[in-house]
Order: C-alpha cells, then sequence, then structure tokens
C-alpha cells in the first residue's frame, strides 16, 4: 500500500462570523490616524488644533540647520551647495543669503546682538554671515561641525570626527574640551551659565565648567545625545537616540548615487557591546594622529554607527535635575525623535512618524499636536508667530499657527473585517457631533477601487459591502470626539481543508480494532512443567503451540481542516474504488480530525476518499457553509506475492508475481540464517513479476533453504525448500 498525502492550502485569517465592533477610544488608537488640524489629548480624545500656516519648500537637496533671529527671521542652512536662505515671515519664499565654500552647512546659531555664524563642512570653518556675504570668522581644523552656539563673548563649535568642543573668537580658535568621543553632536548654555554638550557613540552630557574641565552628567543608553533644551528653573531636557536613528538620518546626507563611492569621506563609529558595557567610560583625550588634507570636494560626510538593534528603544527624553537626579521622561521603541524645544515650562518634540509634533506635559503623557504629513521633521523652533518645523530629508519650512484653525479633519487608519462584511451603524461620543464619511474596498491600503466617500443616514453606514472600511471625521468648530464605534456582520465564510492523508498502519491483534464488531473467542491454555511434560486443560492429545500473527493492519484518514470565522466543523467521510461510480459511507458527524478501519473490510485495488466538512453546530441553517476534499487514488495492497522455487544443479532459482505493486526484494536463508538478498535476472527490482537466482553453499547434510520476497506495500510470501544430499 503506497501513503498519499494531499495538501491544499488557503490563507486567511480568523474572526467570528457574528456581529463585532471596530472601536476607537484611546490615545494609542486615534494616533494611528491621519489628522490635519487635529490634535489628540493624553486622555484620548480628539479636539481642534493648530493648522500649517505656511509651507515653504526648497529647492536644496537637504535642509540641514535652522536659526531664528529677535526679530523673527528665519535662516535656513541646506547642502549640499553649501547655501543659506533668508525667510521674513509674511513673505512668499526664502530668499537666498549666502553661499559658502563648503559643500554643507550643518549648523547656524544667531548671537545675542544678532549676529549669524554657520559652520562649513566638511572642513570646519565659522564664518559671520552678514550683507549677503560670508566672511571667515575662525578655523577650528574640525572635519565637521555638527552645532554651534552663539554668546555675547564667543563661539562654541561641536567638532566632528575628533570629538572636541571648539572656542572661537575673532581673533582664533582654540580647543575647549576633548571628549575622547567620536562626535559632539549638541551644544547648549544652561540657565547659570554652564557649557552644556552632548556626545556620540556614547551618548553622554557633559557639563564643561572652563576650558579643559567637565563633568559629565549622565551616561545615556544611547548612541547620540540629540538635543538639549535648558529649561527655566534649572532643569535640563535632553533628547538621546538610538543608533538605528542616527545612522538613518546622518547617512541621508550622501548623495544618490555615492553610496560609498570615491571621495566621499565617511567617519564611522564602532560600538562594541560586551558583558561589561557601559560599565565606565573613558575621559582622557584621544591620542594625535595624523590626518591627510582633507579635500573640500562637494562630497557629503557620512557618519554611521554600528549599533543596531530591532526591538531596542530608538528614542528616549531625559530631565536632569539641579540635584544632578535624572528622570525618563518619554521612552519610544515605534518612531525616532529628533528635535526638542521647552517652551512655557511645557516640552514640545517632533519625530518621524508623519512629521509629527507632540507635546509632552508635567505628568509625562504625551499630546499629539499636529501632524504635517512630512517624513520627519528635523529642527523645531519656536518663534514669536509660532512653531517653525524644518523637514530636513525633503527641504521645507513649515510655520505652525498658534491658534486653532478649522476647518478640522480626522482619517481612521483602515480596518480589516476579514471576509466580505455588511456594514452596520456608527456610534460617536462626541460634542457637539462632527459629520462622518466612511469608504470601503477590498485591498489592504485605498486605492481607485474603493468606493467615494459616502456620508451616514443617520448612523447608518451607506458604503458598498467589502473587506476593508475607514471612516472620516470632519468639522468646522469646536468639538471633542471621545470614541467611535463602527458594527459590522461578517459574512460567514466555507470552511478550508488543507490535507488528507492516508496510512496503512500496524497495530498489535490484541489491542482495540476501532469500529469492529465484537466476535467470540474460544482460549487454549498450554502449561509446560519443569520436567518437561505438558499439560493441557483441553482434551488429551498431542501439544503444539501455535505461533500467532502479532499485528494486523488498519487504514488510518486523517486531516488537516480550519475554518476562517473560527466556527467549530463537523465531517463525513466517504469512500469509492475507483472502477466504481457511487460513494458509500465511512462516518458521518464527526468531530475529531482522524479515523480508522480495519484495513482487511477494503480487498485490494485503488481507492479514493471524499471529506465534506461543514459549520452546521455553529450557524443557522440558511448560512451553514461547507467544503468537500477528494483524494486521488489511493493503491492499497494487502495480498502477499505468489512466489515459486527450485533448486536444481546447487542454483537457487526463484520466480515471484504480484496482482497489485511492483516487488522490491528476494532473499533466501540457510538453516535459519542471515538473509541474503538475491540480485533481480534483470539487474533492478521494479516490476509486478521478478525473477532472481544463486548458486548456493549448502553445509554438509541435509539443509533447509528458506526464501521470502516482498512487494511495494511490504507484503512478504515465504517457501522453504528441504535439500538432502
Amino acid at each position: 500500500m503506497t501513503r498519499l498525502v494531499c495538501f491544499l492550502t488557503v490563507a486567511a485569517v480568523a474572526l467570528g462570523s457574528s456581529p463585532a465592533t471596530w472601536e476607537l477610544s484611546q490615545y494609542a488608537d486615534f494616533v494611528k490616524g491621519k489628522l490635519k488640524g487635529v490634535s489628540v489629548t493624553r486622555d484620548g480624545a480628539l479636539v481642534p488644533g493648530p493648522a500649517i500656516a505656511a509651507s515653504l519648500a526648497m529647492t536644496e537637496a537637504s535642509l540641514w540647520s535652522v536659526a531664528v533671529g529677535a526679530d523673527g527671521v528665519v535662516y535656513a542652512g541646506t547642502g549640499p551647495k553649501g547655501r543659506i536662505y533668508r525667510w521674513v515671515p509674511g513673505t512668499k519664499e526664502p530668499q537666498l543669503f549666502a553661499t559658502l565654500p563648503e559643500p554643507q552647512v550643518f549648523a547656524l546659531a544667531v548671537s545675542p546682538d544678532a549676529r549669524l555664524f554657520a559652520a562649513g563642512s566638511p572642513g570646519g570653518t565659522i564664518y559671520e554671515v552678514g550683507g549677503n556675504a560670508a566672511k571667515v570668522y575662525a578655523r577650528t581644523g574640525a572635519k565637521f561641525i555638527w552645532a554651534l552656539l552663539a554668546t555675547k563673548d564667543a563661539v562654541f563649535a561641536a567638532g566632528g570626527d575628533d570629538g572636541k568642543v571648539y572656542r572661537a573668537t575673532a581673533a582664533g580658535s582654540e580647543v575647549y574640551y576633548e571628549t575622547g568621543q567620536s562626535n559632539v553632536t549638541s551644544l547648549a548654555l544652561a540657565a547659570n551659565g554652564a557649557l552644556l554638550a552632548g556626545s556620540d557613540p556614547n551618548g553622554i552630557l557633559y557639563r564643561i565648567n572652563a576650558k579643559g574641565s567637565a563633568q559629565v552628567l549622565y551616561d545615556a543608553p544611547f548612541t547620540e545625545i540629540r538635543a538639549i533644551a535648558p529649561g527655566r528653573t534649572g532643569e535640563v531636557y535632553f533628547l538621546a537616540m538610538g543608533g538605528a536613528a542616527s545612522k538613518r538620518s546622518q547617512t541621508a546626507a550622501q548623495p544618490a548615487g555615492a553610496a560609498g563611492g570615491a571621495g566621499v569621506p565617511q567617519v564611522t563609529t564602532t560600538i562594541t557591546v560586551t558583558e561589561d558595557a557601559q560599565a565606565g567610560i573613558d575621559l582622557k583625550p584621544k591620542p594625535p594622529a595624523s590626518q591627510p588634507a582633507q579635500s573640500q570636494a562637494a562630497a557629503t560626510p557620512v557618519v554611521t554607527s554600528s549599533l543596531d538593534v530591532p526591538g531596542l528603544d530608538r528614542s528616549a527624553i531625559f530631565r536632569l535635575n539641579p540635584d544632578l537626579t535624572v528622570d525618563t521622561l518619554y521612552v519610544t521603541k515605534e518612531e525616532s525623535v529628533y528635535d526638542l524645544a521647552e517652551q512655557a515650562g511645557k516640552l514640545y518634540f517632533a519625530s518621524d512618524n508623519h512629521g509629527r509634533i507632540y507635546r509632552l506635559d508635567s505628568d509625562r503623557m504625551a499630546t499629539l499636536v499636529v501632524e504635517t504629513g512630512e517624513s520627519e521633521i528635523g529642527r523645531l523652533l519656536h518663534t514669536p508667530r509660532g512653531w517653525l518645523a524644518a523637514s530636513t530629508t525633503t527641504p521645507k519650512l513649515l510655520l505652525i499657527a498658534e491658534a486653532k484653525s478649522p476647518p478640522y479633519e480626522y482619517e481612521s487608519p483602515v480596518h480589516e473585517a476579514t471576509g466580505i462584511a455588511r456594514w452596520g451603524a456608527l456610534h460617536a461620543t462626541a460634542n457637539p457631533s462632527p459629520s462622518f464619511e466612511t469608504r470601503s474596498g477590498n485591498t489592504a491600503k485605498p486605492d481607485a477601487t474603493w468606493s467615494n466617500w459616502a456620508a451616514l443616514a443617520g448612523v447608518n453606514i451607506q458604503s458598498p459591502v467589502g473587506r476593508y472600511i475607514q471612516w472620516r471625521m470632519r468639522a468646522a468648530g469646536d468639538f471633542v470626539l471621545r470614541s467611535v464605534a463602527l458594527n459590522y456582520l461578517p459574512r460567514n465564510q466555507p470552511p478550508l481543508i488543507k490535507s488528507l492523508t492516508a496510512v496503512l498502519a500496524m497495530v498489535p491483534t490484541n489491542g482495540p480494532k476501532p469500529q469492529a464488531a465484537a466476535t467470540t473467542s474460544s482460549t487454549y491454555t498450554l502449561t509446560v512443567t519443569d520436567s518437561g511434560e505438558a499439560s493441557s486443560s483441553t482434551s488429551a492429545g498431542t501439544a503444539s503451540m501455535l505461533a500467532t500473527r502479532p499485528a494486523g493492519r488498519q487504514l488510518m484518514l486523517s486531516w488537516v481542516a480550519e475554518d476562517p470565522d473560527g466556527d467549530t466543523l463537523q465531517y463525513t467521510l466517504q469512500f469509492r474504488a475507483e472502477d466504481e461510480s457511487a460513494w458509500k459511507m465511512l462516518k458521518q458527524d464527526l468531530t475529531e480530525t482522524s479515523f480508522a478501519i480495519d484495513a482487511d473490510t477494503l480487498a485490494d485495488g485503488r481507492y479514493m476518499f471524499r471529506l465534506v466538512a461543514n459549520d452546521t453546530l455553529s450557524n443557522a441553517a440558511s448560512s451553514v457553509k461547507s467544503a468537500e476534499f477528494t483524494s486521488v487514488p489511493v493503491q492499497l495492497d494487502q495480498t502477499a506475492p505468489l512466489l515459486e522455487a527450485a533448486f536444481t544443479g546447487g542454483r537457487l532459482s526463484v520466480k515471484c508475481t504480484d496482482a497489485a505493486s511492483p516487488i522490491r526484494r528476494i532473499e533466501y536463508s540457510i538453516n535459519a540464517g542471515r538473509w541474503v538478498l538475491m540480485e533481480a535476472d534483470d539487474g533492478i527490482y521494479d516490476s509486478r513479476e521478478e525473477s532472481a537466482s544463486a548458486v548456493l553453499a549448502l553445509p554438509a547434510g541435509e539443509a533447509l533453504v528458506t526464501v521470502r520476497a516482498f512487494d511495494a506495500a511490504m507484503n512478504v510470501s515465504l517457501r522453504k525448500l528441504l535439500l538432502k544430499p
């Protein structure tokens, strides 16, 4: 008998076919949607929010730095052409203000006396920009400058590739402090006038008290201190980023087609994580190293970090208290936070999740203030006219209005109903209630095949049946929306039969035979005593012991089936021979996924089996679904082959035939010795009729030669030859 395994695969996700409800009522639910002029409060409500008052696209590849003067004028540093733009709020677009010799303007700063400073990279030169021209203010010798801080007395620069903080004046520049890190990534001035600096790749926050003198305030479990925002009462907020975010952000500067190419300077930071990682840091300055002359070609530096472990925190916001204790205010694994700013006692930060801007209140709960729709917001500054957000990789300046600005719109995430569903009512908890629309379709992302937006008829959804649905809220005035519940009824789906397996198995003869009728039997007991005499409980006679067959055969049928709605399935099993037309019942109303029958009840031949599955036990009669699966023919062979054997002239000749399956093996044994495989006369056992011969070396005297043959179903036939001298 051959083994048959049949597979049918259909993908599905299980949900019940009874009425279901999709509800949005929590902060985590609402932030998955798209917001236009709408904010999500920390307690999970949609309310009117600020709008984008101005959106100013720039014709540059990258927007790296932004600074705002006391008069509200905005300056933007770009790359890779070293251009600096100036935008006066209220005008239509930024104007080119100056061009640096270096390709990238990673840092800008405005001094208390309204002077603009810019850093060109690579090269580390600081310029004073004014009158549409840039003049050299100081040369630091750094490869890159990531941040500038202009005070009334000097300009501080954060050095890249050397980890140094520089202090520059009109008289020149000096190394103010060497961190021993690869990069100084951020600078700020504390309320008491102390200089604060953040580093990469160990994510350390420093307080530099004087030239060459510093104190480590915090060693964060991140690779980079991205931004520092001193508070009004002595506290310091700072933003730390992980390796994954740092890598993506900074490598974005590389021009298209220049991946790792010649002429592109690269600074690679390698983090080695060991058992005692972060156990301590080395603050000693790095030894000086000779470096080749730096090319001033218009290539973009690439700063990368090798620490990129999925599942770890991507960004975190900390607060350094005046007593030097540190509190963790916000941690996220889902998005990268690129900048933060403090305003009126509240903390604001921007991320790469649809360019969102959040507010963090004193209770450490985040409020989603505005969604810009950009890929990421790299810089966030407060201006007299509102918040200024800079989209870095798609260069654009966005002015966020301070006041609420209608119209307001919220678009929910797409919801999947698994199968085709009929939509019911949409109920909203709102005051006053805004207007709602829905649309539906059969693709995971809305496209041209979806229905158009359709307004509700009262509370009833008018969109056509479909697998996916989405709702949209619109309002022209104040509102508070706390929850939305959408009801639907998925259509009952038919079961899925994935596989059917038929296997002929051996079972002990004294074991139970499922489905077999009870039979009568007699028992014969034979006892052999230590004297060698046999006694019997039956009538007198010559006693003998019968060697019984150790096992019988059962045809084991098993299957794998499932229901997309999670319904309980019921099965019917049928069979017929290949030359028959009518299906015969084996078993019905089965809830198990296997069934066994005595193989002797089926004669040798080719059989097919049919499995019918239905969900009657979980559904009303009008909505019951069923599925069936028919196997390919299964060869059943339980009859041993016919075996003929003869011994003539010292040669054993064997002929074997089988009506159902090929012969697989012919062997002989002499005097119950080991079995010896005979070679087929045609060289291979592959037919229903085979012959074999072999010359035997018989021992002296009488010899017993036993021959056996196996067919493909492992049925065995035996013959014996008693050979006398």
